[in-house]
C-alpha cells in the first residue's frame, strides 16, 4: 500500500473553513490544523465549530496584541507536537510569526517539506509591500522554503519578483465553507428588498458609507431592510450614524448568531449584498453571495475575489460612492430578472472554490511540485 503522507498546517485562527479544508484534505494527506487561538477575539464566539480529531487550538501559546509584535503567537509546546506527529509536510500559514519559523527550523533539520500559505502583502494603507529590510530579512530566513502558494493571482508577482521567491511561486486559492449556500432559492420580485453588509465593521470595507447607501434606499423604497454584521471596531458610529437617520427599526444587527451554522439562513434571508469598500484584498462574503444566488455590488476596490464581479454582467461593481450603489440596487429592483441570471453565472464560478474542490487542486499542485 502506497504510504500517506503527513501533513500540519500551522496557522493563526481556527476558522471554519480552515476546518472545512481540513476534512476535505483527509482524502489525500493524514493531514492536522493546529492554530494559535480560537476565532472569539476577532470575530466572536460564533464563529466556534466542532474541530473534530484533526483540528486544534494549541495550548501553552503566549499571544502580543501590540506594537511591532501585533498578532505575534509563540507555542511552547509545538516542537513537542511536531516530534509526536512527525510530518512530511510543514504548511506554514504567514512568515512573521515566531513559531511559525521555529516549524520550519524544525522541518529543515528533518528534511520535511516546507510550505508558505500566504495572501498579497500589503502595509497599513492598503499598498503593496516593496521589499523592505524586513522582507529582506523574512526571505533570508525562510530562504529553503520548497514551495510559496499565494491565494490570489496578483499576489504571485509580488512574491516570484519582488520578495524573490522565483519559480517556487504557486496559485492555489483559499476553500470556503459554501455547500450549503448553493441550495438557497433564487431571488425573485418583491415588494421590498433587504440589503447585507456582511463584512466586519472596520474602516477599510467602509460600513457608514454602507448606512448611507441604505438610508438612500430607504428613503425612496420606504419597506427596505438592512443586515449588517455587528463585528469590528466602527460599531459605536455605525450605530450612532443609524440613530441619527432614525433607522434602528429598518437595521439588524448580527449580535444574536449562536453559530457558524446560523450563517447561511441569514444569507437566504437577504436579497443584495453590497460591500462598498475603499479597500479590500476579496472577501469570502462574495463568494457567499455568489453560491446564495444573491444579488451582488461591490466596490472597484476590492481586489481578488471581487474581480470575479464584472459591472452589469453577474453583478455590479462601481465607485464607492451613495449614487453609484443606488443606481445599481435600483437595477435590481426595476429588472429583479438579474438576480436569476447573475445566479447562473456565479454559482458555477464559486463552486472551485470549495473546500472539496480545493483539496483536489492543492493535492495536484503538489504532486507536481513537490512530488508529495
Amino acid at each position: 500500500m502506497k504510504k500517506v503522507n503527513k501533513l500540519v498546517f500551522i496557522s493563526s485562527i481556527a476558522v471554519p473553513y480552515q476546518v472545512r479544508f481540513c476534512d476535505s484534505l483527509q482524502e489525500y494527506y493524514e493531514s492536522r490544523f493546529w492554530f494559535y487561538e480560537h476565532p472569539d477575539r476577532t470575530r466572536g464566539r460564533w464563529w466556534r465549530v466542532d474541530l473534530g480529531k484533526s483540528c486544534e487550538v494549541l495550548e501553552r501559546v503566549l499571544f502580543s496584541d501590540s506594537g511591532l509584535l501585533a498578532d505575534r503567537y509563540l507555542a511552547l509546546d509545538l516542537k513537542k507536537k511536531l516530534e509526536a506527529f512527525d510530518p512530511d509536510i510543514v504548511l506554514l500559514g504567514g512568515l512573521s510569526i515566531p513559531s511559525n519559523y521555529l516549524a520550519y527550523r524544525w522541518a529543515k533539520r528533518h528534511k520535511k517539506k516546507t510550505i508558505l500559505l500566504t495572501e498579497r502583502s500589503r502595509d497599513s494603507r492598503g499598498n503593496l509591500r516593496k521589499c523592505t529590510a524586513t522582507w529582506r530579512l523574512l526571505r533570508w530566513l525562510y530562504r529553503d522554503l520548497d514551495l510559496v502558494i499565494v491565494t490570489v493571482a496578483d499576489a504571485i508577482e509580488q512574491f516570484r519578483d519582488e520578495f524573490r521567491f522565483g519559480d517556487k511561486v504557486v496559485e492555489v486559492q483559499y476553500a470556503v465553507d459554501i455547500d450549503a449556500y448553493f441550495e438557497h432559492p433564487l431571488r425573485t420580485a418583491k415588494e421590498s428588498y433587504t440589503l447585507f453588509f456582511a463584512n466586519r465593521m472596520t474602516e477599510i470595507y467602509n460600513p457608514l458609507g454602507a448606512i448611507e447607501i441604505f438610508a438612500a434606499m430607504q428613503r425612496k423604497y420606504p419597506g427596505s431592510r438592512l443586515v449588517m454584521n455587528a463585528a469590528g471596531e466602527l460599531g459605536d458610529r455605525c450605530r450612532a450614524r443609524i440613530a441619527e437617520l432614525s433607522i434602528e427599526h429598518k437595521v439588524r444587527f448580527l449580535d444574536d448568531l449562536s453559530s457558524w451554522s446560523d450563517l447561511p439562513k441569514v444569507y437566504a434571508s437577504c436579497d443584495i449584498l453590497i460591500l462598498p469598500a475603499h479597500f479590500s484584498n476579496g472577501n469570502f462574503t462574495i463568494l457567499e453571495a455568489m453560491a446564495s444566488g444573491m444579488g451582488i455590488i461591490v466596490s472597484d476596490k476590492v481586489l481578488g475575489i471581487g474581480k470575479l464581479i464584472e459591472d452589469g454582467r453577474n453583478g455590479f461593481s462601481c465607485a464607492p460612492t451613495t449614487e453609484q450603489f443606488l443606481e445599481r440596487i435600483e437595477s435590481y429592483i426595476h429588472q429583479p430578472e438579474q438576480f436569476s441570471i447573475h445566479a447562473s453565472i456565479n454559482r458555477p464560478l464559486a463552486m472551485p472554490y470549495s473546500a472539496r474542490s480545493t483539496a483536489e487542486l492543492f493535492h495536484r499542485i503538489l504532486q507536481e511540485r513537490i512530488g508529495c
